[in-house]
């Protein structure tokens, strides 16, 4: 595989060629679908090119998923960079962690057919932490109520992890297509008076 220091822009373009070619075939076909052949053909290059940028599967696997979690953390940092105080930071957080799974479909569901077959150490205790933090310092600013933040960011968390298998059913509930706005919605609303926003 090739280092990420060196290569260039035709090779970082058809590396990110070959990764979007493993999230539609995933997504698509399934993750037993997703072989160097099938994944090759659907970019419009051959078995070797795949391996010598990635050098096995595993590794196309392996980027596919830590892709789609670099792509949504930069997507929140992006949406929470003009929040002002905890309640705004709160409602940046939760509204951009659904909207970014609702934008991002294949990948998503690329990474859930990925994880069945491949499950890797579980990121969710890091970000726990991190949410539990910030639901803290909204309590000690006075803008939160007083509620357990570890257990408030472990359900947040259970909820985002559900969208992302509820957004990205194309038929949505009783096979009518989802509402993602009123789906939003109704979940920020549902959090901003569980911890009592003072700002919501």
């Amino acid at each position: 595989m090739r280092s990420e220091n060196n290569v260039t822009r035709t090779q970082r373009a058809r590396r990110d060629d070959i990764l979007r070619a493993a999230i539609d075939v995933i997504a698509a076909e399934g993750y037993a679908a997703g072989s160097i052949a099938a994944i090759a053909e659907s970019a419009g290059t051959s078995k070797g090119t795949v391996l010598y940028h990635f050098g096995s599967k595993a590794a196309v696997d392996d980027a596919v998923v830590t892709t789609l979690f670099e792509s949504g953390a930069e997507f929140m940092r992006s949406a929470m960079s003009d929040a002002a105080g905890p309640a705004a930071e709160f409602r940046a957080y939760l509204t951009s962690n659904l909207r970014f799974i609702a934008e991002n479909v294949s990948h998503v569901v690329a990474v859930h057919r990925i994880l069945e077959n491949r499950p890797p150490v579980d990121p969710a205790p890091a970000a726990v932490d991190q949410l539990a933090s910030r639901l803290r310092a909204g309590q000690e600013a006075g803008v939160f109520g007083d509620f357990d933040a570890v257990v408030v960011a472990k359900t947040v968390r259970a909820v985002i992890d559900a969208a992302s298998f509820h957004l990205t059913d194309p038929d949505g509930p009783g096979g009518d297509p989802v509402d993602v706005d009123h789906h939003i919605t109704e979940v920020v609303a549902l959090f901003e008076r569980a911890i009592g926003s003072e700002e919501s």
